[in-house]
């Protein structure tokens, strides 16, 4: 695959990209008079960012794209090439459960194929309702297990406090199943809203490095590569693993859907957690260094 970096700082940049993320050199650069250098085939007045690997002929940022293969072609090769339909966007024909199922596997097997070969575009609904679905099965059997747990538990050997009555079992089960079921109508309207809010620093922070795409396009990026969550049908996975398995995946769907280079891709991709991580860690540190500073020990 053919790389394109910025020919004044040599920063990684992504096909259609307009400007350097690095230096913030615009792309459209007008040719030197009598220079004899290649010029866009669509617009002359922009010298050639580089030639098509179609069909040879030259394109300037504005027109350069990315093919399914990740091959540099012009805008015009680029609309020519039929895009593989998502399952998820044939739900209507294949049902709910396989439409997601499929996607879901192409997402955690395919990654890069899955996302080079499919539209960019999909609805906002379309993005957050995969969102939502991806976390309620990610989460289901784990919190079913400890439902389950709870259910089992001997609350009968375990006096009341304060007293010598025994504990009310019912209760305490009941609020255990209670408890299940707010979850899990709680989970995928938390996962909808965190992905609309994340999608969105993302966004910002790729269009940063230089991407050219539209938010719903990082948003279907974002909201597809939680599509890994369907290995939560494994208990537990969900909590310790996907999480950074879906950043993985999310960088492949943003270099591809965006069609930028590997380093914008991740930069778009891991500086928001990063940075909610360090936020996370520190005042996590801070809380515990007051709490166990000299002074406070003594109060």
């Amino acid at each position: 695959m053919s790389e394109l970096v910025c020919p004044f700082c040599q920063f990684p940049v992504g096909a259609g990209a307009l400007r350097c993320g690095g230096c913030g050199a615009s792309f459209l650069v007008s040719p030197p008079p009598d220079s004899g250098a290649p010029v866009c085939a669509v617009h002359p007045q922009w010298m050639s960012q580089h030639a098509c690997e179609r069909c040879g002929a030259f394109a300037c940022a504005q027109c350069l794209r990315r093919g399914p293969r990740q091959e540099l072609v012009c805008e015009s090769c680029h609309a020519r090439v039929p895009h593989a339909q998502l399952p998820w966007d044939q739900r209507a024909e294949l049902g709910w459960v396989k439409a997601f199922w499929k996607t879901c596997v192409e997402v955690m097997l395919r990654p890069v194929t899955t996302f080079a070969r499919m539209s960019r575009e999909a609805s906002v609904g379309d993005s957050l309702l995969f969102a939502g679905l991806s976390a309620f099965v990610g989460y289901f059997s784990t919190w079913f297990l400890y439902t389950l747990f709870l259910l089992a538990f001997p609350y009968e050997t375990f006096p009341a406090s304060g007293s010598d009555n025994e504990t009310n079992p019912a209760l305490f089960r009941g609020v255990a199943v209670v408890l299940f079921v707010i979850c899990m109508l709680l989970v995928p309207l938390l996962s909808m809203g965190l992905t609309l809010v994340a999608a969105g620093l993302d966004h910002l922070v790729l269009k940063v490095a230089g991407a050219q795409g539209t938010f719903a396009t990082t948003l279907r990026g974002h909201a597809l590569a939680q599509g890994v969550y369907l290995a939560g049908l494994v208990p537990f996975c969900s909590m310790y693993v996907l999480p950074f398995w879906s950043l993985g995946v999310r960088v492949s769907a943003y270099r591809s859907l965006h069609g930028v280079g590997w380093g914008p891709a991740v930069f778009g991709a891991l500086l928001i957690p990063a940075l909610t991580c360090c936020i996370g860690v520190g005042s996590y540190v801070a809380i515990l260094t007051s709490i166990l500073a000299p002074g406070a020990l003594k109060l």
